[in-house]
């Protein structure tokens, strides 16, 4: 009884925290000074391990500092030299001493939870799995640390990285992997065995905790952790997501525990209250800075002392603010929250008016979080934002176009692939499209085998996307550009969440293996995936949230690579496009390479190959399935919803 009341108050709180609308500021016209207004501090600490001459300059400067110098052990050192990794990047320069430091102070008070804003592909993943790797060295024991991940893709890929980069440690380095869509016994009995790195998602990690005691399963031991890891904590701690329970839950059981009181008053008896665990250290980690860590970091640096909260953020000239903060800073933080409190009737209005819609986008969330963009990193320096204006009816036509025109082979597989398919009878769509290949090539008058821009090897002169990543609202959507492009003879693969979870990691090995080029996806391949190879993002869509655009276009571009992101606008999109301008820092310019007269060129294809996928997608029950999805997503919703009135009710009492 004590752990639901605890857990209902907690989500009370993150429910008024993070429920409050923030007015969107005017884009600044310096893109550097939206960052931060705080002068560079060192945050390298003097550890014994750190050369003593290593000065802010020299930290700053990716040129000189290594591993070494960072004071990871030389077992670490030499697996980063064997992965490719030979200088650390600006975010791990920045956050592997901030670890090795306060973990090596033996007042556990003094503590700080960190709190790291980066921008995608900056490798986040490494700053606090190599740290932990090299803490873990001098005592190994589970369970060391749990990471908790928004998406199960996500989570599967960090699981990789820990024992990738723990394979050269010298010590067995243990790594469970706990998610939705696979079985619960199976993963109990490995919490069973005590792993050293758990990694999961919320929904089944508090399944675990909540039904561990009563049906037979074993209920993980959390008590010693070390180390609780939110990556992507801004889509976590996210207003209306329906992570709040479940990420509760996991800190409930992981970041306190309970402790027996005598109460003189009533004769003696014990009293039990839960407190929290001053070893344990919470890192957050995230690309965007909405209202909710905004609202975390006000609750917990506003002096009171019981959260000390400490946030860096990594700019993307290699220098990082470390938290201090400045005069005009705390000027501007003040002026902000008149403001919010002015607007504050008007804001409740309109989030009234917007939350009665229903929930149909099976992938994302409603939720209005802003973002912060005085916190926010910009986008990759090497992407190249685009946008091609068209009719919202004639979407999937222009989608067709930017792949044939901009794709190397047109998106298709290459001359061998495709001879090696047309013996075997087909690649792996509902039929056979070799022919209609040949009649889209003729109708857009660039036919492969003669393309001027391409050598005798089939090499582009010129940069067109190897790989591609194509972004839709909703498992519908996904489902149905796929199928086009299937019958079009495009090959590609889905990935919603509508699919089995076997479907789902198949999908992401056949697109990161290059077997696939083109991966239709849904904002669960938005967070955290890394492939190298990507250097093209298509938004069929813009998504309604502007934070949600700045992951999507995050997927290529990443580790000082080159991309390309362009975005399909409607005629009701223009609102959007001016939001991913304003958190992108970046304006987007005109792609010239797709033209009306080749979209025009495509609408009977297009119209022809529509019809036939949702006639199969009728055949195989795919609407009944989406339907079921949706009356899943209201009643959890509704759930939600009276876990937070009987939790407000909770604290009226108190």
């Amino acid at each position: 009884m004590i752990v639901v009341e605890y857990t209902d108050i907690l989500i009370a709180t993150m429910s008024s925290l993070f429920s409050k609308k923030r007015k969107q500021p005017a884009i600044e016209s310096n893109a550097g000074d939206t960052i931060s207004d705080g002068s560079h501090k060192s945050t390298t600490p003097p550890k014994q391990r750190i050369t003593s001459s290593l000065s802010s300059t020299l930290v700053s400067n990716s040129l000189t500092t290594t591993f070494a110098d960072l004071g990871l052990c030389s077992p670490l050192v030499s697996t980063c030299r064997k992965l490719g990794y030979n200088r650390p990047t600006a975010v791990q320069r920045a956050i592997i001493p901030q670890i090795l430091n306060n973990s090596n102070n033996n007042n556990n008070n003094t503590n700080h939870h960190l709190l790291t804003l980066s921008a995608t592909g900056s490798g986040k993943t490494a700053a606090f799995v190599l740290p932990l790797l090299h803490l873990l060295s001098s005592d190994p024991y589970g369970i060391y640390a749990l990471v908790i991940t928004p998406t199960r893709e996500l989570a599967k890929q960090i699981q990789q990285q820990i024992l990738a980069l723990g394979s050269g440690s010298g010590w067995k380095i243990t790594c469970a992997l706990i998610i939705g869509g696979e079985n619960s016994t199976t993963q109990s009995l490995e919490l069973m065995k005590q792993p050293n790195f758990v990694v999961g998602t919320p929904g089944r990690l508090a399944e675990l905790c909540r039904d561990g005691d009563g049906s037979g399963l074993y209920k993980p031991n959390f008590k010693k952790v070390k180390f609780v890891i939110l990556d992507e904590a801004d889509r976590l701690l996210c207003g209306g997501s329906g992570f709040e329970r479940d990420v509760a839950e996991c800190l409930l059981q992981s970041t306190t525990t309970m402790q027996s009181t005598r109460n003189t008053t009533n004769g003696g008896d014990e009293k039990k209250k839960r407190v929290r665990r001053n070893i344990c250290r919470t890192l957050l980690f995230s690309a965007t800075m909405t209202r909710s860590l905004a609202s975390l970091e006000e609750m917990a640096g506003a002096g009171v002392g019981r959260l000390p909260l400490k946030k860096i953020v990594v700019r993307p000239d290699g220098t990082w603010d470390d938290g201090s903060g400045s005069n005009n800073q705390k000027k501007k933080k003040k002026k902000r929250k008149v403001e919010d409190t002015i607007d504050n009737d008007e804001d409740t209005k309109e989030e009234k008016s917007s939350g009665d819609s229903g929930d149909d986008e099976s992938d994302t969330d409603n939720s209005s979080e802003s973002s912060d963009e005085g916190s926010t990193p910009n986008i990759p320096a090497g992407l190249r934002q685009e946008y091609i204006f068209m009719p919202s009816r004639v979407r999937e036509a222009y989608l067709l176009c930017a792949i044939r025109t901009l794709m190397t082979h047109g998106g298709r597989s290459s001359k061998k692939s495709k001879q090696h398919q047309q013996n075997v009878g087909g690649g792996s769509g509902w039929n056979n499209t070799i022919g209609k290949d040949v009649d889209i090539a003729e109708l857009l008058g660039n036919d492969d085998t003669n393309n001027p821009d391409e050598d005798d090897e089939g090499r582009s002169k010129y940069p067109r996307a190897q790989s591609a990543i194509i972004f839709v609202p909703s498992c519908e959507r996904c489902a149905h550009i796929s199928g086009i492009l299937t019958e079009l003879g495009i090959k590609n693969v889905a990935l919603h969440s509508l699919l089995s979870q076997n479907r789902r990691l198949a999908s992401l090995a056949t697109f990161q293996s290059q077997h696939v080029r083109v991966l239709v996806a849904t904002d669960v391949a938005s967070r955290g995936l890394d492939v190298p190879e990507v250097d093209l993002v298509i938004n069929s869509e813009l998504p309604r949230r502007a934070v949600d655009y700045v992951h999507r276009v995050g997927r290529t571009a990443r580790a000082g690579r080159r991309g390309r992101a362009i975005s399909l606008v409607g005629e009701q999109d223009i609102d959007l496009v001016h939001e991913a301008e304003r958190i992108s820092g970046r304006s987007l310019d005109k792609c010239s390479e797709i033209t009306d007269d080749m979209a025009v060129r495509l609408l009977g294809p297009v119209a022809k190959a529509s019809r036939l996928t949702k006639m199969k997608l009728m055949d195989i029950g795919f609407d009944e399935l989406v339907a079921k999805h949706r009356e899943r997503k209201r009643r959890d919703r509704r759930r939600r919803e009276k876990a937070e009135k009987r939790a407000r009710k909770a604290i009226s009492k108190n």
